[in-house]
Protein backbone atom coordinates (compact mmCIF):
# COMPACT_ATOMS: atom_id res chain seq x y z
CA UNK A 1 0.00 0.00 0.00
CA UNK A 2 1.30 3.49 -0.73
CA UNK A 3 2.27 5.81 2.09
CA UNK A 4 -0.13 8.23 0.66
CA UNK A 5 -3.26 5.64 0.92
CA UNK A 6 -2.19 4.69 4.65
CA UNK A 7 -1.90 8.08 5.54
CA UNK A 8 -5.44 8.83 4.57
CA UNK A 9 -6.77 5.57 5.94
CA UNK A 10 -5.13 6.95 9.42
CA UNK A 11 -6.52 10.16 8.58
CA UNK A 12 -10.35 8.69 8.29
CA UNK A 13 -10.07 6.47 11.35
CA UNK A 14 -9.58 9.64 13.77
CA UNK A 15 -12.47 11.10 12.23
CA UNK A 16 -15.13 8.95 14.23
CA UNK A 17 -13.34 5.64 15.44
CA UNK A 18 -12.70 3.17 13.54
CA UNK A 19 -14.96 0.09 13.85
CA UNK A 20 -17.61 1.96 16.42
CA UNK A 21 -21.26 1.18 15.90
CA UNK A 22 -22.57 4.73 16.05
CA UNK A 23 -26.52 3.20 16.58
CA UNK A 24 -27.86 4.98 13.70
CA UNK A 25 -30.61 3.58 11.84
CA UNK A 26 -31.45 3.36 7.70
CA UNK A 27 -33.74 6.48 6.76
CA UNK A 28 -35.00 4.24 4.04
CA UNK A 29 -38.81 3.88 3.18
CA UNK A 30 -40.84 2.32 0.37
CA UNK A 31 -41.43 5.53 -0.94
CA UNK A 32 -37.92 4.78 -1.90
CA UNK A 33 -39.26 2.47 -4.26
CA UNK A 34 -41.10 5.14 -6.77
CA UNK A 35 -39.32 8.16 -6.08
CA UNK A 36 -39.37 10.08 -9.34
CA UNK A 37 -35.39 11.01 -10.07
CA UNK A 38 -36.26 14.91 -10.19
CA UNK A 39 -37.57 14.62 -6.39
CA UNK A 40 -34.55 12.99 -5.25
CA UNK A 41 -32.48 15.96 -7.54
CA UNK A 42 -34.75 18.40 -4.97
CA UNK A 43 -34.03 16.00 -1.93
CA UNK A 44 -30.16 16.22 -3.05
CA UNK A 45 -30.16 20.02 -3.85
CA UNK A 46 -31.52 20.78 -0.06
CA UNK A 47 -28.53 18.97 0.75
CA UNK A 48 -26.76 21.46 3.77
CA UNK A 49 -23.54 19.73 2.53
CA UNK A 50 -22.37 18.73 -0.72
CA UNK A 51 -19.51 17.54 -1.92
CA UNK A 52 -17.15 16.29 -5.12
CA UNK A 53 -14.83 14.01 -4.54
CA UNK A 54 -13.61 9.98 -4.70
CA UNK A 55 -13.89 6.72 -2.40
CA UNK A 56 -11.00 6.15 -0.44
CA UNK A 57 -12.25 3.68 1.68
CA UNK A 58 -15.59 1.38 2.45
CA UNK A 59 -15.82 0.02 5.74
CA UNK A 60 -18.96 -1.95 7.15
CA UNK A 61 -19.70 -1.56 11.11
CA UNK A 62 -21.79 -3.91 12.78
CA UNK A 63 -23.78 -6.84 11.35
CA UNK A 64 -27.11 -6.42 8.52
CA UNK A 65 -30.15 -5.13 10.81
CA UNK A 66 -33.73 -5.33 9.28
CA UNK A 67 -34.86 -2.13 7.93
CA UNK A 68 -37.06 0.10 10.06
CA UNK A 69 -38.86 1.44 7.18
CA UNK A 70 -39.39 -2.05 5.16
CA UNK A 71 -39.10 -5.14 7.43
CA UNK A 72 -38.66 -7.25 4.18
CA UNK A 73 -35.06 -6.31 3.69
CA UNK A 74 -31.79 -5.97 5.15
CA UNK A 75 -29.48 -2.70 5.21
CA UNK A 76 -25.55 -2.54 6.43
CA UNK A 77 -24.38 0.75 8.07
CA UNK A 78 -21.03 1.41 5.97
CA UNK A 79 -18.52 3.95 6.61
CA UNK A 80 -17.32 5.18 3.62
CA UNK A 81 -14.35 7.82 3.18
CA UNK A 82 -13.53 9.95 0.30
CA UNK A 83 -10.79 12.19 -1.09
CA UNK A 84 -12.81 15.55 -1.66
CA UNK A 85 -11.59 16.98 -4.39
CA UNK A 86 -14.93 20.07 -4.95
CA UNK A 87 -16.74 21.46 -2.08
CA UNK A 88 -19.77 22.39 -3.93
CA UNK A 89 -21.83 23.61 -0.49
CA UNK A 90 -21.32 23.74 2.91
CA UNK A 91 -18.01 24.42 4.93
CA UNK A 92 -16.26 21.43 4.42
CA UNK A 93 -11.87 22.34 4.61
CA UNK A 94 -10.79 18.83 5.13
CA UNK A 95 -10.16 16.17 3.51
CA UNK A 96 -10.38 12.97 3.35
CA UNK A 97 -14.24 13.44 4.69
CA UNK A 98 -15.89 10.28 6.26
CA UNK A 99 -19.53 9.69 6.71
CA UNK A 100 -22.26 6.47 6.93
CA UNK A 101 -24.82 5.31 4.42
CA UNK A 102 -26.74 2.15 4.61
CA UNK A 103 -26.30 -0.41 1.58
CA UNK A 104 -28.83 -3.44 0.69
CA UNK A 105 -26.98 -5.96 2.81
CA UNK A 106 -25.64 -8.84 0.66
CA UNK A 107 -27.80 -11.11 3.63
CA UNK A 108 -30.84 -10.28 1.41
CA UNK A 109 -31.82 -13.03 -1.17
CA UNK A 110 -33.78 -11.24 -3.77
CA UNK A 111 -32.79 -7.90 -5.85
CA UNK A 112 -34.20 -4.60 -4.48
CA UNK A 113 -35.66 -3.84 -7.50
CA UNK A 114 -34.89 -0.26 -8.27
CA UNK A 115 -31.13 0.91 -8.54
CA UNK A 116 -29.09 1.25 -5.39
CA UNK A 117 -25.71 2.41 -4.56
CA UNK A 118 -23.04 0.02 -4.11
CA UNK A 119 -19.75 1.98 -2.95
CA UNK A 120 -16.55 0.95 -4.33
CA UNK A 121 -12.86 2.47 -3.58
CA UNK A 122 -12.07 4.54 -7.10
CA UNK A 123 -15.32 5.71 -7.78
CA UNK A 124 -15.90 9.48 -7.82
CA UNK A 125 -18.89 10.85 -7.23
CA UNK A 126 -20.73 14.22 -5.44
CA UNK A 127 -22.69 13.06 -2.09
CA UNK A 128 -25.27 14.76 -0.71
CA UNK A 129 -24.46 15.03 3.19
CA UNK A 130 -25.78 16.24 6.28
CA UNK A 131 -24.26 16.86 9.76
CA UNK A 132 -24.51 13.99 12.14
CA UNK A 133 -22.73 14.62 15.70
CA UNK A 134 -19.31 14.74 14.70
CA UNK A 135 -19.39 13.33 11.55
CA UNK A 136 -22.10 13.28 8.67
CA UNK A 137 -24.37 10.87 7.00
CA UNK A 138 -25.87 10.23 3.02
CA UNK A 139 -28.97 12.40 3.10
CA UNK A 140 -31.23 9.34 2.14
CA UNK A 141 -29.60 5.46 2.18
CA UNK A 142 -29.97 2.09 -0.18
CA UNK A 143 -30.68 4.26 -3.47
CA UNK A 144 -28.90 6.81 -5.08
CA UNK A 145 -28.76 9.55 -2.84
CA UNK A 146 -25.76 10.62 -4.80
CA UNK A 147 -24.42 11.39 -8.84
CA UNK A 148 -21.71 9.62 -10.63
CA UNK A 149 -19.17 12.20 -12.20
CA UNK A 150 -17.25 10.39 -15.41
CA UNK A 151 -15.88 13.48 -16.83
CA UNK A 152 -12.53 13.12 -14.67
CA UNK A 153 -11.25 15.42 -12.43
CA UNK A 154 -11.65 19.20 -12.27
CA UNK A 155 -9.20 22.01 -11.71
CA UNK A 156 -9.37 22.91 -7.70
CA UNK A 157 -11.76 25.58 -7.00
CA UNK A 158 -13.59 24.78 -10.37
CA UNK A 159 -16.83 25.82 -8.11
CA UNK A 160 -16.11 29.05 -7.52
CA UNK A 161 -18.34 31.95 -8.17
CA UNK A 162 -21.34 28.90 -9.23
CA UNK A 163 -24.32 28.44 -7.61
CA UNK A 164 -24.56 24.56 -6.07
CA UNK A 165 -26.92 23.91 -8.91
CA UNK A 166 -25.07 24.86 -11.97
CA UNK A 167 -21.62 23.69 -10.19
CA UNK A 168 -23.07 20.20 -10.36
CA UNK A 169 -24.09 20.54 -13.68
CA UNK A 170 -20.66 21.20 -15.03
CA UNK A 171 -19.60 18.62 -13.35
CA UNK A 172 -21.60 15.72 -14.74
CA UNK A 173 -21.46 17.76 -18.33
CA UNK A 174 -17.62 19.60 -18.93
CA UNK A 175 -15.22 17.03 -19.61
CA UNK A 176 -11.79 17.18 -17.53
CA UNK A 177 -8.91 15.03 -16.63
CA UNK A 178 -9.03 11.13 -17.91
CA UNK A 179 -12.69 11.05 -18.21
CA UNK A 180 -14.78 7.91 -18.95
CA UNK A 181 -16.06 8.24 -22.25
CA UNK A 182 -17.89 5.13 -22.07
CA UNK A 183 -20.03 5.97 -18.84
CA UNK A 184 -19.60 9.42 -19.46
CA UNK A 185 -21.33 9.02 -22.75
CA UNK A 186 -23.75 6.17 -20.95
CA UNK A 187 -25.02 8.40 -18.42
CA UNK A 188 -25.78 11.80 -20.63
CA UNK A 189 -29.15 11.42 -20.61
CA UNK A 190 -29.89 11.83 -17.13
CA UNK A 191 -26.80 13.44 -16.55
CA UNK A 192 -28.69 16.39 -18.79
CA UNK A 193 -31.90 15.91 -17.22
CA UNK A 194 -30.20 16.84 -13.77
CA UNK A 195 -28.20 19.65 -15.17
CA UNK A 196 -31.14 21.00 -16.13
CA UNK A 197 -33.21 20.72 -13.26
CA UNK A 198 -30.70 21.73 -10.66
CA UNK A 199 -29.41 25.03 -12.87
CA UNK A 200 -31.54 25.35 -15.49
CA UNK A 201 -32.98 23.92 -18.41
CA UNK A 202 -30.99 26.74 -20.97
CA UNK A 203 -28.13 25.71 -19.02
CA UNK A 204 -28.41 22.02 -19.66
CA UNK A 205 -28.86 22.82 -23.69
CA UNK A 206 -25.86 25.21 -23.60
CA UNK A 207 -23.43 22.28 -22.15
CA UNK A 208 -24.34 20.37 -24.47
CA UNK A 209 -23.95 22.55 -27.68
CA UNK A 210 -20.43 22.82 -26.31
CA UNK A 211 -20.38 19.13 -26.43
CA UNK A 212 -21.97 18.67 -29.57
CA UNK A 213 -18.46 20.52 -31.28
CA UNK A 214 -16.09 18.04 -29.10
CA UNK A 215 -13.41 16.45 -31.16
CA UNK A 216 -14.69 12.75 -29.98
CA UNK A 217 -17.24 11.57 -32.25
CA UNK A 218 -18.85 9.19 -29.50
CA UNK A 219 -19.71 12.23 -27.11
CA UNK A 220 -20.71 14.65 -30.12
CA UNK A 221 -23.16 12.10 -31.27
CA UNK A 222 -24.28 11.18 -28.01
CA UNK A 223 -24.99 15.33 -27.01
CA UNK A 224 -26.67 15.93 -30.31
CA UNK A 225 -29.19 12.88 -29.83
CA UNK A 226 -30.14 14.21 -26.20
CA UNK A 227 -30.28 17.74 -27.67
CA UNK A 228 -33.29 17.10 -30.00
CA UNK A 229 -34.93 15.46 -26.62
CA UNK A 230 -34.91 18.66 -24.75
CA UNK A 231 -38.14 20.10 -26.20
CA UNK A 232 -39.53 16.82 -24.86
CA UNK A 233 -38.51 17.91 -21.50
CA UNK A 234 -38.65 21.05 -21.48
CA UNK A 235 -41.15 22.78 -24.05
CA UNK A 236 -39.90 26.39 -23.71
CA UNK A 237 -36.84 25.27 -25.36
CA UNK A 238 -38.65 24.78 -28.45
CA UNK A 239 -38.69 28.13 -28.89
CA UNK A 240 -35.82 30.30 -30.27
CA UNK A 241 -34.68 33.07 -26.98
CA UNK A 242 -35.29 30.88 -24.73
Amino acid sequence: MQIGKIVAALALCGLTGCGRDPGLQDQFTKSDYRLPFEERLRIEEAAPVIVCGSVLAVNEVGAPRRSPGDSRIKTQLTRIGIAVEEVVKGGITASPLEFYFFTYSFANHSDLGVPRYSPEVGQRRIFFLRPWEHGYRSVGDVTNYNLAVQTGRHPRDFCQGKSPGCCIAELLLVPAQAPDIHWFVHDLGPDAYAAGVLCSPGASRDLLQRLVRNPDGRIAGSAADIMSMLPQWWPQLAWPGH
